[in-house]
This record gives C-alpha cells, sequence and structure tokens, in this order.
C-alpha cells in the first residue's frame, strides 16, 4: 500500500512516524515548502539570528532514508478521487492509495487593494522568512497589520535589526480580548517603550505600489498615509486547501479529521 501525505509540517511527519512505527507500507510526503521538516514556530530565532536553520529541524537528514520515508519536493495542483492520482504542477502523476491532507494554513488576507504587491507577507511559512530576509536590507519601515501573537513576534524580529516598526492594532489595547484590561495596558506600554509605533484602533485600508510593483505606503483606516517598504500581514490564518475546490464528489470519499495546533498552526490531517 502506497500512502501519500500532502505537507511536511507537524501533522503530515507525526502522521508519517505513526504510519512507519504500526506498518510497513510505502510513504511519500510531499511539500513545496521546504525539503525537510522544521519547527515554524522558530522561525523568528533564525531571523534574529538566535538559531540556524539546521537548528530548527527535529530529526537529522539521515531519520528519512532510514524510516523509509520518501519526500517529494513539490507542489499538487489537483487531486482525483476516482483514479487516485495527484497531478503536480511540475507535470508529474503521482498515485496512491491512501491519501492524507495535512496542508496546514495560509495567512489571512481580505482583500486590501494591494495585499499581492512585492513586499507583502505573512509570518507563516519558509518563504515568509525568505522575504523578509530579502527585503531586510535598506528598509526604513516595516508596517505590521494585526494584534496578535504573530504580529508582535514579526515586530520583535525587525526590532532585532533596528528597523523602524508601525504596529496597526484595531482593538483598543493590545490583545485585550484575552489578557486582563490592567496586563492588556501594560504591554501596550512595554511595545512603546521599546520604540515600537503602536496604533491602536487603527486597520489597514490600502496598500499602495511604486513604479515596479512594490509596497510604498500604506493608507490607514484614519486616512494618513504611512511609508514603508514591507507590510507584515498577521491577522490570523485559513486551511490551506484552495487546490481541492472541485476536486472530490461528497458521497465519493471518507473523511476523518484529525486537529493538532501550535501557537503558529491551525492543522487539520484528513485521510481519504
Amino acid at each position: 500500500m502506497h500512502i501519500v501525505i500532502i505537507g511536511n509540517g507537524i501533522s503530515g511527519i507525526t502522521a508519517a512516524r505513526y504510519v512507519r512505527k504500526l506498518s510497513d507500507h510505502r510513504i511519500t510526503v510531499i511539500s513545496d515548502e521546504s525539503d525537510y521538516f522544521f519547527s515554524r514556530t522558530a522561525l523568528m530565532y533564525v531571523y534574529m539570528g538566535h538559531m540556524r536553520q539546521k537548528e530548527i529541524q527535529p530529526y537529522e537528514d539521515w531519520f528519512w532514508e532510514k524510516n523509509r520515508i520518501e519526500r517529494f519536493r513539490g507542489k499538487v495542483a489537483q487531486v482525483n478521487y476516482d483514479s487516485k492520482t495527484l497531478q503536480t504542477t511540475q507535470g508529474e502523476t503521482i498515485t496512491y492509495d491512501k491519501l492524507i491532507l495535512a496542508t496546514g494554513s495560509q495567512s489571512n488576507k481580505f482583500d486590501w487593494p494591494g495585499q499581492d504587491l512585492d513586499g507583502v507577507h505573512g509570518l507563516y511559512h519558509w518563504q515568509d522568512l525568505e522575504a523578509m530576509e530579502r527585503h531586510s536590507p535598506g528598509l526604513q519601515r516595516a508596517v505590521i497589520v494585526g494584534g496578535g501573537l504573530i504580529g508582535i513576534e514579526m515586530a520583535e524580529m525587525f526590532h532585532s535589526r533596528h528597523i523602524p516598526v508601525t504596529f496597526l492594532v484595531r482593538e483598543k489595547s493590545f490583545w485585550n480580548l484575552v489578557l486582563p484590561a490592567d496586563e492588556s495596558e501594560m504591554i501596550n506600554r512595554h511595545i512603546i517603550e521599546h520604540g515600537i509605533d503602536l496604533r491602536l484602533q487603527t486597520e489597514l485600508k490600502e496598500i499602495l505600489p511604486d513604479e515596479n510593483g512594490k509596497c510604498r505606503a500604506v493608507i490607514t483606516s484614519t486616512g494618513e498615509e504611512i511609508a514603508c517598504g514591507f507590510v507584515g500581514i498577521t491577522v490570523g490564518v485559513s486551511p490551506n486547501i484552495g487546490f481541492l475546490k472541485g476536486a472530490a464528489q461528497e458521497g465519493s470519499v471518507q473523511k476523518r479529521a484529525h486537529p493538532i495546533r501550535s501557537k503558529q498552526e491551525s492543522i487539520g490531517a484528513t485521510h481519504f
């Protein structure tokens, strides 16, 4: 039996490990994000220089061959459940007997004008970290949208390189939906004391482009224009399942979800 797992995050690799522990089936893990499984919550420490990429990979390179877990670097474009085949964007066809979807999440966007410009990124995938690295040299200011944990992490990342940050938070106080009022206010003061330009009760309205298609400024809900060379979108995540639209007939498959959550991940593993 050939078991194919789409996604090499914590959910997909945990599934691969337990399938191997309980069986001798052939296992293939497909991911277009990275060659090796890594700790997603440690991305900020790589940017800040506390860790290297190799150090956020929980398993040594030999682990995969020893445990006979095949890795395929690519992106699935289409799933055909009737023929039990996958079509990749590279034009390859992969057959399976059992399919596990562990595709994780993607950063939310809410149809803001300019949200797809160069220099507008979330902080979820390895490619988001690469984008932050690519745009950091010479960066005069970053604007971060969203007052949650990922937003404050991104602010700390830029701050560690002495890059000015404007932080747009739509609530009256940072994380006041979770923290008591006094504690939320204490964090507001802490953010400001460390030089972060905290804008409470302020939302993103539009991202403006330069002549090369790169972000150059944002317009806020208060009508202010803030010049910036990077916009961090950290307003939550949603399931990364867009490629599945139209792929399955409801009556032709059986689904079972196994949610596994971490600070930065909202992941469901589903098998067919």
